[in-house]
């Protein structure tokens, strides 16, 4: 068999038999069957005929799209903070990862052809605005951003990455904040607005310890754009005002379409500022990780532990499968995924449900109980079997 990227299918289709099928982007959520056949969503339907193909059993377990993290960082053997997408995704039933600027230009191609392309799972990548990227981020020893030294945001670099590469560019991002830009932040806004619109892609920016203030970031984002890290606990850079108000800019910024990021990370998730928050009417477009080297071992581990911590804020687990699915495929304006329908790409995770889960633990050391469990039995990306708990089952086979 060829690798995930090399379009050869198995003309052995695979019947998921049984299970509760939800499809948060379309509303339709009934017991039936799903059957893939080369590389695609051939049937949804109760009582689909058997066939000569494989079957799988998934009574009384969910069957969902392929989920999508929104905010992670996949260069992994490039940065010091990459993770290996392709080793915790499939577990996880997490088929499209976007990376939110572990790459510059300086090493944009590097993750492109040795991580994205040979990519077992989907991974969109955001470029960032400074041409190292995040390749000194995560030195512990090193109290060096990206942008400490201005003149890394070259806008030249970037528009011979989208001369070149544009097509395969899904964003860009900055880390507004002091640890990434020192005191840069009012001469880097605008340059990443500029090299947004210059590449016709969204714009992410993460906000976090000031300077710059989330007051001081938010102008320049526009409708599409994204705010990253919107429960965070950081002074000057949260949501919220020192009487724990939701700050007017954040107000306006959501009136004009500015999408809201969780993007978790080891120290961007707070219980209580998303409570309030949210009470307000904060709410997410997107429940993402920030998953990085740093944090998969603790708060975050994977992002079933992140969307079990909104089910804990009392969240319905049908809207919180939306904000992993529909909601950030139409954010990252990648329509096509994030659904499963008849027709489309053979994208799709199989969960046990269980009741009761583990003690969830935020970036402050606040703990809330999760309400349940979200289990992972099968992982199919791109009509590839990734992942699978079924006896039998052949990881790796295309349908």
């Amino acid at each position: 068999m060829g690798g995930a990227n090399s379009g050869e299918q198995s003309p052995e289709p695979l019947l998921i038999r049984g299970g509760r099928v939800i499809d948060p982007g379309s509303g339709f959520d009934q017991v039936a069957d799903v059957l893939l056949a080369q590389g695609r969503v051939a049937a949804i339907s109760r009582d689909l005929p058997t066939n000569d193909g494989a079957e799988f059993d998934a009574h009384g377990a969910l069957v969902v799209p392929g989920l999508i993290d929104m905010h992670t960082h996949a260069y992994w053997g490039g940065t010091l903070l990459g993770v290996n997408a392709d080793k915790l995704g499939p577990r996880s039933g997490v088929t499209t990862w976007v990376d939110c600027g572990s790459a510059g230009a300086a090493t944009f191609e590097g993750f492109l052809y040795h991580v994205i392309r040979p990519s077992r799972v989907r991974i969109l990548p955001l470029i960032n605005l400074s041409y190292i990227g995040l390749t000194a981020a995560g030195n512990l020893s090193m109290d060096v951003g990206e942008l400490h030294d201005w003149r890394f945001a070259d806008l030249r670099e970037l528009a011979r990455m989208r001369d070149t590469h544009g097509g395969e560019i899904a964003g860009v991002k900055l880390r507004a904040s002091n640890n990434a830009c020192g005191e840069n932040g009012p001469m880097l806004l605008p340059l990443a607005r500029e090299a947004a619109d210059m590449l016709g892609v969204p714009l992410m920016v993460h906000v976090g310890a000031a300077p710059p203030t989330i007051d001081e970031v938010l102008p320049f984002l526009a409708e599409g754009d994204i705010l990253t890290h919107i429960y965070n606990p950081a002074l000057g850079g949260g949501v919220l005002d020192a009487r724990g108000k939701l700050r007017t800019s954040v107000r306006d910024a959501l009136a004009r379409g500015v999408r809201m990021d969780v993007g978790h990370g080891g120290s961007s998730f707070s219980f209580r500022i998303a409570e309030l928050a949210m009470d307000q009417g904060l709410l997410p477009d997107a429940i993402s990780t920030d998953l990085h080297a740093h944090n998969v071992d603790g708060p975050v581990f994977d992002l079933l532990a992140v969307m079990a911590k909104f089910g804990a804020l009392g969240m319905d687990l049908v809207e919180v499968l939306r904000l992993v699915t529909a909601s950030p495929a139409t954010v990252m304006r990648h329509p096509e995924l994030g659904r499963l329908g008849v027709g489309g790409e053979a994208d799709l995770a199989v969960f046990r449900l269980e009741a009761g889960g583990d003690e969830l633990v935020d970036s402050e050391g606040q703990i809330r109980q999760a309400p349940w469990r979200l289990r992972n039995e099968l992982t199919v990306c791109r009509g590839q079997v990734l992942h699978s708990f079924e006896d039998g089952r052949s990881e790796g086979r295309h349908y």
